[in-house]
């Protein structure tokens, strides 16, 4: 099955990707990130459940420095 990006219509690949994410006045960057990344304008898209995980270790890493 062809995934298409939702921005150009071009092919997405799965692809490992580095992101960094800024929060709470942070950068935190991951590496290794499984994404959908489209061949032809580069967008590109994490799945809910990863952002879900990601978001929460952030908050957990912050909220734990300031206890």
């Amino acid at each position: 099955m062809n995934k298409r990006c939702p921005i150009c219509d071009g092919q997405l690949i799965d692809k490992e990707v580095s992101k960094t994410f800024k929060r709470y006045g942070q950068e935190f960057a991951y590496h290794n990130i499984k994404a959908e990344v489209c061949q032809n304008c580069g967008d590109r898209f994490l799945d809910g459940p990863t952002v879900t995980h990601i978001e929460r270790e952030i908050r957990e890493k912050v909220f734990e420095k300031a206890a």
